[in-house]
């Protein structure tokens, strides 16, 4: 087996679990992009600039803008002015789209139970711990 013939196992399995999930997923009607901009934002730990977001999503500020404009309407996030100066704008996750964020731990716990369940403890750790290592900036 190559990497890439196991991430694709894994993207597979992901988007199975993924289906099974969505009927309880309130997070379903969401098109990945808009998802991921979500996640972003939630992995930033505090508001994020407009400016960096755009970074993060490898986007123009207009098309950032854009995508923030559609998630506030759905009541995922909220843009405030930045105390530190009223130019900048700043961008966080609504109580909602917490609370939406969090019911999907479920969804990765399962999928962390099917490719692990046929690894001892020892293998299991060092799964985690080489995922860590790749993922680390």
């Amino acid at each position: 087996m190559t990497i890439e013939s196991n991430l694709e196992k894994i993207e597979r399995l992901t988007a199975k679990v993924w289906r099974v999930s969505k009927s309880h997923d309130p997070l379903a009607h969401l098109s990945f992009n808009e998802y991921d901009y979500l996640k972003s934002i939630q992995l930033s730990k505090k508001s994020i600039r407009l400016t960096d977001l755009a970074l993060e999503m490898n986007v123009s500020k207009p098309s950032a803008s854009n995508m923030v404009k559609r998630l506030e309407c759905k009541e995922l996030v909220e843009v405030v002015n930045c105390s530190d100066d009223a130019r900048v704008k700043r961008v966080r996750l609504t109580a909602k789209a917490e609370q939406s964020l969090l019911s999907e731990i479920e969804i990765y716990k399962t999928i962390a139970t099917k490719l692990c369940c046929k690894l001892n403890s020892n293998e299991k750790k060092q799964l985690d711990s080489l995922l860590t290592k790749a993922f680390r900036q």
